[in-house]
């Protein structure tokens, strides 16, 4: 790094203290150390900067904000991911206080979810598995579909109208 770049980087380091602050404050609840998260931050500023093209028209600090939201939402998912590979682990030690009669009711739930769930129409279906299944985004979802974004928020809306007046 050029003496230049560090002194860039020590501004920006400077004039973004208050979002690094709420950040490392709301982040710590999700059960990382504090320290290591300022660090996290300084080299994720490190990379904005290196990143950051002044013709997108966005401002720098909102590129940042995104940046830091962004890598918090990958940890996340990577901790998410971890719980699910370890799902056999979570299976043997479950809590003994467990409802079970709620959980049989919940899986019979379920089973009459995707009973109706195949009794809607192709696009339907394909909408409510993408979103709520495949964890996929209405947007990517549209552009798969190839119509408008409100389109497919209408029919996700319409699908599970239909669902609920079906379950009830």
């Amino acid at each position: 790094m050029t003496e230049e770049q560090s002194r860039l980087s020590y501004v920006w380091w400077e004039k973004m203290s208050p979002l690094v602050r709420k950040f490392v404050r709301e982040t710590v609840l999700y059960g990382f150390d504090e320290d290591d998260l300022k660090q996290e931050c300084y080299m994720q500023l490190q990379k904005a900067l290196e990143r950051y093209d002044e013709r997108l028209g966005v401002p720098f600090e909102s590129y940042y904000k995104i940046t830091l939201y962004g890598w918090r939402s990958n940890q996340n998912k990577k901790s998410k991911r971890r719980l699910l590979e370890g799902n056999e682990i979570l299976l043997e030690a479950v809590d003994e206080r467990v409802d079970v009669e709620k959980e049989v009711e919940k899986g019979l739930l379920w089973e009459m979810a995707l009973g109706e769930l195949k009794k809607l129409s192709e696009a339907e279906q394909y909408i409510i598995k993408a979103y709520y299944l495949e964890d996929k985004k209405l947007i990517d979802i549209a552009k798969a579909l190839g119509v408008n974004y409100k389109t497919i928020e209408f029919r996700k809306g319409a699908a599970l109208r239909k669902l609920r007046e079906r379950l009830s």
